[in-house]
């Protein structure tokens, strides 16, 4: 059974090698979900290309009232500042590590000194 499914659970971005070691209960669940981000990959380029007409037919019919880049896309927006608060909290998860072994070094030095003070 899972011979005669193999070349279309390929087929469907299931890479080969994971395929032998998956249960048949997560290929097809794995199957379906390639299909899902497949269709709204789809769905995506499509709303764009359509988006893109429609900005053309408005350049060129009304170019004074072209709108800006964000007007146009106004989702990006949010996913910029998504983006940004990420990276925000990356950077503060950063300082905290710094943080982290600046006093793991004092710690270090203050135990090397106490060992040499008990060697001499």
């Amino acid at each position: 059974m899972l011979v005669d499914l193999y070349p279309q659970a390929v087929q469907s971005g299931i890479s080969s090698t994971d395929f032998w070691t998956m249960t048949f209960d997560e290929i097809m669940v794995q199957v379906e979900a390639n299909k899902k981000r497949h269709e709204n990959e789809i769905r995506e380029q499509a709303m764009f290309d359509y988006s893109q007409q429609r900005m053309a037919i408005f350049a060129f019919n009304d170019p004074k009232n072209f709108p800006k880049f964000e007007e146009a896309y106004p989702f990006l927006a949010k996913i910029e500042e998504e983006v940004s608060q990420a990276i925000s909290e990356e950077e503060q998860r950063q300082q905290a590590m710094e943080r982290d072994q600046a006093i793991m070094m004092q710690n270090i030095s203050a135990i090397k000194a106490t060992q040499e003070r008990h060697n001499k």
